[in-house]
């Protein structure tokens, strides 16, 4: 668990430091500092918005090979099938589907 990312995604207007650990974690704000659990509990959140960040990637970097002439284009649709249902599928430590050869 990466506290400072989570800090990122969900506190960047507020003032703050971070370690490596939650004691780490220095709170310049008048409001109170977010619990360990209610980051820990954010985690995933995360996890998530990454996973769909990289496979649009993917997605964008295969658009030409969906291209109706393009060699072996019925394999690439199943592909980005399975990139697009990833997000919704994906358990912890789950790789990315692979790419047709």
């Amino acid at each position: 668990m990466d506290y400072s990312k989570v800090l990122l995604y969900f506190y960047k207007d507020k003032s703050w430091s971070c370690g490596i650990s939650y004691e780490d974690l220095l709170w310049n704000e008048e409001e109170p500092q977010p619990s360990k659990e209610e980051l820990e509990g954010k985690w995933n959140d995360v996890l998530i918005f990454e996973l769909r960040e990289k496979r649009n990637k993917l997605l964008q970097e295969t658009d030409f090979r969906v291209l109706p002439d393009y060699p072996h284009r019925d394999k690439w649709l199943v592909y980005r099938q399975e990139l697009r249902d990833f997000p919704s599928t994906w358990s912890s430590g789950e790789p990315f589907p692979q790419p047709p050869i």
